[in-house]
C-alpha cells in the first residue's frame, strides 16, 4: 500500500510539473498510475490530499537542507546548499511556478507555508550573522541592513524560477541560479570574503 501511495505521488508530481496543477484532474492521475479513480480515492480521497501531501514532502526535504544551512555557513557550504535548493525546486517545479495559485486554493498549505517562510528567514539571518562574525561580510552600513538583505535573499531564492519563466528565460538553469544568488552577496564581501569566493569559483562552475 505504501508503495502504491508513493507511486501515485510520484506520477502526480510529474503531471503537475508538466501541465500545472490546475490542469490535472484525478482521472489524469488515475490513468497515469493505471488504476481506477475509485482505487485512487482509496489512497487519496481527492486531488487536494495529494497536493497537500506533496507540499509536506517538499517542506520536510527543504527543512533538512536549511537545517544544514543553519550549521554550515562557509562559502563552500552555502554553495552546496544552494545547489540542493535548486534541485529541490526543480523536483517540485509546479509549486514554485504556481505558488500563489496553490496558496489561494489551499488555505491549509498557505498557513503551513507562511510558518515555513518565517523559519527559512531565520536560517538565512544566521548565515549573515555567522559570516559577519567571522569577517567574511562587512559591517552593516546602516541599522537593519542585514535584516532587509535576509528578506531579499529569501525572495530571490524562492521566486527565482517564476521570475525567469515570466521573463522568457530558462527557469531550470542551475548555473544562472547560483550566479544570481551569489551576486546578491558580493557587495557584502570583505577582502577575506572576496578571496574565499575566488577560491570557490576556481573549484566550481561559478564565475567571479
Amino acid at each position: 500500500m505504501k508503495h502504491t501511495k508513493n507511486y501515485i505521488l510520484a506520477r502526480s508530481l510529474k503531471l503537475f510539473n508538466m501541465n500545472g496543477f490546475v490542469n490535472v484532474r484525478l482521472q489524469h492521475i488515475a490513468d497515469a498510475v493505471s488504476i481506477s479513480v475509485g482505487h485512487l480515492a482509496y489512497h487519496f480521497k481527492n486531488k487536494d490530499a495529494i497536493i497537500e501531501t506533496l507540499y509536506d514532502q517538499l517542506k520536510e526535504e527543504q527543512e533538512v537542507i536549511l537545517y544544514e544551512f543553519r550549521t554550515a555557513h562557509l562559502f563552500e557550504d552555502i554553495n552546496q546548499q544552494l545547489v540542493r535548493i535548486s534541485q529541490l525546486q526543480k523536483k517540485y517545479l509546479f509549486f514554485y511556478l504556481d505558488t500563489l495559485e496553490v496558496l489561494r486554493a489551499y488555505p491549509a498549505i498557505k498557513e503551513k507555508h507562511q510558518q515555513h517562510i518565517a523559519w527559512q528567514l531565520q536560517q538565512i539571518a544566521w548565515m549573515f550573522e555567522f559570516n559577519l562574525f567571522r569577517g567574511s561580510f562587512k559591517e552593516q552600513a546602516q541599522e537593519g541592513q542585514y535584516k532587509k538583505s535576509t528578506w531579499l535573499f529569501w525572495i530571490t531564492v524562492d521566486n527565482w524560477m517564476h521570475a525567469r519563466l515570466i521573463s522568457g528565460l530558462d527557469p531550470l538553469n542551475e548555473e544562472d541560479f547560483l550566479q544570481d544568488i551569489w551576486n546578491l552577496l558580493m557587495p557584502y564581501f570583505t577582502e577575506e570574503g572576496q578571496q574565499e569566493f575566488q577560491l570557490l569559483c576556481n573549484n566550481t562552475m561559478l564565475h567571479s
